[in-house]
C-alpha cells in the first residue's frame, strides 16, 4: 500500500497581526475618520465663503427676447403642444460668444397660474427632475417693485456628480421675468449661472400663456458627456414641460401672495 505524505509547503507562513499592528491600524483608520469629517465640516463652512469671481458669463436682461424670431414652423410646433428650442447670439465678451439656448412652450393656462409654478419655488422638489433640495434662505420686495429670491438647491444628474448652488432671483412683474445668476456672497459648485423665465399672453389664444426659459452653466471643470448633455439640453425642456404640466393642472391659480403686491403692470384678480 502506498501511503500519501504531506509535502511541506515553500510559501512562507502568514503571521498573525500582532498587538501593535492591530493598534496602528486602528490609529490609521481613526484618523481618516477624523480627517474626512473635519473635510466635510470644512467644505460646509466654506459655503458661506465669497465664490471664486462675481460673475463670468453675461445674466439676462428682464424682459422679451427681442433678437428670438419665431418662423410658421415653430409656430405649427408650439401649436402641437410641443417645445420649441431655438438659438440666439451671446451678448459678447462673458462666455456666451457661441450663443444662447432658450426653450418656448405654449401653456393652456393664464399668466397668474404659471407664475404660481414658477415663484413656488420652495416646492420645487418632486416637480423639477433631479432636484434633491431647493429652498429660499433670502426673501426680500424692493423698492422698484421687484422682489429678491436667494435659494439653495441641490441637483443630483448622475452617482458621484451632485450639486450644490445658491441662486439669487430678481422676479420683475413690470417686465414679467425672472432673472438669475448665483448669489455670489456664497460658494457655489457650479462656476457660474445666469437664467430668465419670461411669460407672454399667447398672441392668438386668449387665457393662455407663452413661456420663454433660458439657463447657461459654466462648469469649473470638464464633466461627462451625460451631464453636460442633462444640465444643458434636456434640461431646458424638461423645465418648461413641468411648468406646463402644472399650471394646466391648476389654471386658477394665482400669483404667490407674498409677491402678488408687487405687480404694477395689469391688476390681477384677486385671490
Amino acid at each position: 500500500t502506498v501511503r500519501s505524505r504531506e509535502v511541506p509547503s515553500t510559501q512562507p507562513r502568514e503571521q498573525p497581526l500582532t498587538m501593535t499592528s492591530r493598534l496602528l491600524t486602528l490609529i490609521a483608520v481613526c484618523l481618516c475618520l477624523l480627517v474626512g469629517n473635519c473635510w466635510l465640516v470644512e467644505a460646509k463652512k466654506q459655503r458661506n465663503a465669497p465664490h471664486e469671481h462675481r460673475g463670468k458669463l453675461s445674466p439676462y436682461s428682464p424682459g422679451p427676447f427681442d433678437v428670438l424670431k419665431l418662423g410658421p414652423k415653430d409656430e405649427e410646433a408650439l401649436s402641437q403642444d410641443k417645445a420649441v428650442m431655438k438659438q440666439i447670439p451671446g451678448e459678447g465678451g462673458k462666455g456666451n460668444e457661441g450663443g444662447r439656448a432658450i426653450c418656448i412652450q405654449d401653456v393652456n393656462a393664464p399668466k397668474d397660474a404659471v407664475w404660481n409654478q414658477i415663484l413656488d419655488i420652495d416646492h420645487y422638489v418632486g416637480k423639477v427632475n433631479k432636484l434633491k433640495e431647493c429652498k429660499n434662505y433670502y426673501v426680500k420686495k424692493n423698492g422698484d417693485g421687484t422682489s429678491t429670491i436667494k435659494t439653495k438647491m441641490v441637483v443630483g444628474v448622475i452617482p458621484g456628480y451632485s450639486y450644490e448652488y445658491y441662486c439669487d432671483h430678481i422676479y420683475s412683474p413690470a417686465h414679467d421675468s425672472v432673472t438669475w445668476t448665483l448669489d455670489y456672497d456664497k460658494m457655489s459648485d457650479f462656476d457660474d449661472v445666469a437664467g430668465h423665465w419670461h411669460l407672454e399672453d399667447h398672441p392668438t389664444k386668449p387665457g393662455c400663456t407663452r413661456v420663454f426659459y433660458a439657463c447657461d452653466i459654466k462648469f469649473k471643470r470638464a464633466v461627462p458627456g451625460p451631464v453636460m448633455n442633462f444640465l444643458t439640453k434636456s434640461a431646458l425642456k424638461q423645465a418648461t414641460t413641468w411648468v406646463k404640466k402644472e399650471s394646466e393642472s391648476k389654471p386658477q391659480a394665482c400669483v404667490p401672495k407674498e409677491y402678488a403686491v408687487a405687480f404694477v403692470a395689469t391688476p390681477r384678480p384677486k385671490c
